[in-house]
Order: structure tokens, then sequence, then C-alpha cells
């Protein structure tokens, strides 16, 4: 281990196709060697030395506008991901969080759905674990035309909203759907982007938008989300200017 230099390092990290995977690998290594430098192992820790990451490309995910959202919830009128559809969008969940979605998760009386499972396909498999954390758990909102909606879709229905699909299966009908009736299409994961986007250029507040997406960090939402457009810019310079020019 005490022959591992910064150089050896960086050139390793280099040889990764993604940059993503070797920050990862990275941490794990980071975490050896400071282990073996505590417990004596190596006399020298190389990891207080500067190690220059790949770069990380910023994820910037494809979104709808509004216009494109209104015409993806017409086109899937009758269809039976609706109620899936409704959800994931107007709710901003996570894939896993709305294929998991149980009509009695739904209080139409209140206008709120509540997260209370995570549903994963996983290696051929189902896997129904709790939601990814404390704040994951959570009792979120549902706007009016969005409960008016899944009140005359419910008929008594029970069981989970997008019926015996798994996950793969949910996507698959979606992305089939989009392309057979030319509608606005983006992965089901973007629908969850879709709304915080839209919800941040609505005006919402970001620590709102954060609790409704169920971020651990706000620092997640604004990094993902906070992306004004140029019309919000103008604005802000518009606010900007009569400050100064009345200031005078």
């Amino acid at each position: 281990m005490e022959s591992i230099t910064a150089n050896d390092i960086e050139e390793w990290l280099g040889s990764f196709n993604q940059a993503g995977a070797a920050r990862k690998a990275w941490a794990v290594l980071r975490a050896i060697l400071r282990l073996a430098y505590r417990k004596g192992v190596a006399d020298n820790d190389v990891t207080r030395r500067e190690i220059r990451l790949p770069h990380l490309r910023r994820y910037e995910p494809r979104v709808l506008d509004a216009r494109q959202v209104r015409r993806l919830l017409k086109g899937f009128y009758g269809h039976a991901l609706e109620a899936w559809l409704l959800v994931s969008v107007c709710a901003g969940l996570r894939r896993c969080e709305s294929v998991g979605i149980e009509w009695a998760d739904l209080d139409l009386r209140r206008g709120t759905v509540t997260v209370k499972r995570s549903v994963q396909w996983v290696a051929g498999h189902e896997t129904v674990t709790d939601p990814k954390t404390d704040q994951s758990r959570r009792t979120v909102a549902l706007p009016r035309f969005a409960v008016k909606r899944l009140a005359q879709l419910r008929h008594g229905r029970t069981g989970r909203l997008v019926g015996d699909l798994n996950a793969n299966q949910v996507a698959a009908h979606y992305t089939s759907w989009c392309q057979r009736m030319k509608l606005p299409c983006v992965p089901p994961r973007n629908l969850r982007h879709t709304f915080g986007t839209l919800a941040i250029a609505a005006g919402a507040d970001i620590s709102v938008v954060a609790r409704q997406l169920g971020h651990s960090d706000i620092k997640t939402t604004a990094r993902y989300y906070l992306r004004p457009d140029l019309s919000v810019l103008r604005s802000l310079q518009r606010a900007w200017e009569r400050l100064i020019i009345g200031a005078a």
C-alpha cells in the first residue's frame, strides 16, 4: 500500500469509462487506505494528497413543458395507466414509489396520496421495500383536477394503481402508448423531474418542492431543479433595474 502514489490513483481513475463509477471506486479505495493507515498497516496516508477526480457532468434530464403535460394527460384519458400517470406527474413521485401506490393510499377527500413503499424489479423479481429515506415516507397533495379524475376512476377498485404490472411493464406500456398516439414522452423517472421543474417555474418555494419530492436535503432539489429559464432571468433584471433607477 505504501507504494501507491497520487499519480497511480489518478491513472487508475482515468481508466474508468464513466466519471460516476470512478468516483464511487475512489470512495471505496479511500476508505480502505485510511483504515490501513489508522490500523498501522501503512505508514503513509496518500489520501491526504490532492487527487484529481474525473469531471462529473451535471445530470440534466429531459422534461416536459406545461403544454406537453396537458397533451400527455389528455392522451392517456381512459387508458389503464391513467391513474398511475396522474399520480406520477402531479405528485412528483419516484418511479419506484408510483408503481407501488395502492388505491388505499389515496385520500381523495383530503386530496392526498401517501407514499408507504418502494417497488422495484430486480434480477427478474419484484422487491418491495420501505421508502428510500424518512423524508420519502410522506403524504403529499394532489391538484384538484387529478383528485376529481381519480375519484371517477376509482369505482371501488383495490390493489395497486398499475394492477398486476411490474415496473418494467409499466414503462413499456407507457412508452408504447406515447409512441402510438404521438404524445410527448420522457422516461417514467423524468415525470418526477418534470413536476419539480414546473413547480419551481410556477413560483413554488424550493423548500416546499423539496418536501413534496421527499428530498432529505434541499441542496438536492436546488442542484437538479433550480434552473430558471430566460423569462425568469429577465424578470429578475427588470426588478433589479427598478431598484437601481428608483434609488437615483
